[in-house]
């Protein structure tokens, strides 16, 4: 662990040649602010990403035998993956249910913990075969170790489950390490376990793990993806933060995040990484950009934020950029602002006066479709950490301005079924 810890810090140096707005605090941590934890745990991520695909090669084999023993590449009965997690975790599973429902051609489904916890009989059905795959930082929320407990209680036979949490001494580990042959466990480096009450380095590190389990025939074509992620990421930083910081107004009263695919779980964890971090001071909403037609733009006024995700995927794009276009113009003459995050630069936006952020303006890394999640969500967590700093709230623990809500979720009671 203290080989690791060191092997982040030594990544960090890379920010002492750099003078934008996120440098300064991993260069110059302020305490008072609450600026110790969080800017170091977001700029680290490059870094970790390369990390865990390392990692994940080393479990590949392992985890491919896990995943034969219960039928995944069974074309005849595949079972049903379901993904799980509370809170931020469980935006991992909804950033990842389209890919892999479209490369195991199974049944794939987001079920959060709570809701599993409050209703388990309505999800789990003692007829079909399930893998669960639950996300989680620390371990130790309630309703994650209730349904992990209920499942191997009640449905020990047809659910068999992966646990990824970055807290390897968490009661969700201890308990994969009990059942070995119900539970594949992957525990993730100790530095990708957040310090920050708002999950950054935890989410991403998650879902690259994850990842993984759609390329165990094919890890080095994983690891190149992975790299070039993490090498588009560093460019995003380094080019957009303080440009980020200029465009983070403290006027701003909501927010809204727009995506398709994996990017819906982005808009997801951006809007609440953005709500979190300013203590619900910025009330934010996600949706995709169809549905954001029916109904949901009708709250945008002149102190909004409209930020769009936009797909690789050139049928979907089209249909996000249509809404662009039809919205704009409207939004600007409100006064609300308009964001468009994407891939490689387009004339078109500079024409409609619209800004646009790329993290791949000349195509010099390949980053597909149902893998843009961890840029996206990077805009998020730099835009709510500069948002928070605007409306002078505590970054590293925004819960010191309003105690509704902490790093892990207390005062759940769980009842036996």
């Amino acid at each position: 662990m203290e080989e690791q810890v060191q092997l982040s810090k030594n990544y960090l140096e890379r920010y002492r040649s750099k003078t934008h707005m996120l440098a300064r605090w991993v260069n110059d941590p302020q305490p008072k602010d609450g600026l110790v934890h969080t800017p170091s745990e977001i700029a680290q991520q490059p870094y970790l990403w390369n990390l865990t695909a390392s990692m994940m090669g080393e479990l590949a084999g392992k985890l491919k035998s896990f995943l034969e023993k219960n039928d995944l590449y069974n074309p005849s009965g595949r079972p049903q993956i379901i993904f799980t997690g509370a809170g931020t975790s469980d935006f991992v599973g909804q950033s990842l249910v389209d890919l892999f429902r479209k490369t195991f051609h199974t049944n794939c489904a987001n079920w959060s913990t709570p809701r599993i916890t409050a209703n388990p009989h309505d999800f789990f059905d003692e007829h079909q075969h399930y893998i669960l795959i639950h996300f989680a930082r620390s371990g130790n929320s309630p309703e994650s170790k209730a349904v992990l407990n209920l499942a191997l209680k009640h449905y020990p036979d047809n659910v068999h489950h992966i646990v990824i949490t970055c807290n390897q001494n968490g009661e969700l580990a201890k308990t994969a390490s009990a059942h070995p042959d119900k539970i594949f466990l992957i525990p993730l480096h100790p530095v990708s376990n957040d310090k920050g009450l708002a999950m950054t380095s935890s989410f991403s590190s998650m879902l690259v793990s994850a990842l993984a389990l759609v390329h165990l025939g094919d890890m080095k074509r994983y690891k190149e993806i992975i790299e070039s992620m993490a090498a588009s990421a560093e460019y995003f930083i380094d080019t957009y933060s303080d440009e980020i910081y200029q465009l983070s107004d403290p006027d701003f009263n909501r927010a809204f995040f727009l995506g398709n695919k994996d990017l819906l779980g982005a808009a997801t964890e951006s809007a609440l990484k953005v709500q979190e971090l300013t203590a619900g001071d910025l009330f934010t909403k996600s949706d995709d950009p169809l549905g954001f037609r029916h109904g949901p733009v009708s709250a945008v006024d002149g102190s909004s934020f409209v930020c769009f995700f936009l797909s690789e995927d050139p049928f979907t794009r089209r249909y996000e950029i249509d809404v662009i276009k039809q919205y704009h113009k409207t939004f600007g003459e409100m006064g609300a602002k308009t964001v468009v995050i994407g891939s490689s630069h387009d004339q078109m936006f500079k024409d409609l006066d619209v800004m646009y952020l790329s993290y791949n303006p000349e195509g010099k890394w390949e980053i597909p479709a149902h893998y843009q999640v961890n840029l996206a969500v990077l805009f998020g967590q730099l835009f709510g950490m500069f948002q928070a700093v605007k409306r002078k709230v505590n970054v590293d623990d925004p819960s010191t301005q309003k105690a509704t809500y902490s790093r892990v979720v207390q005062g759940v009671q769980i009842y036996e079924i």
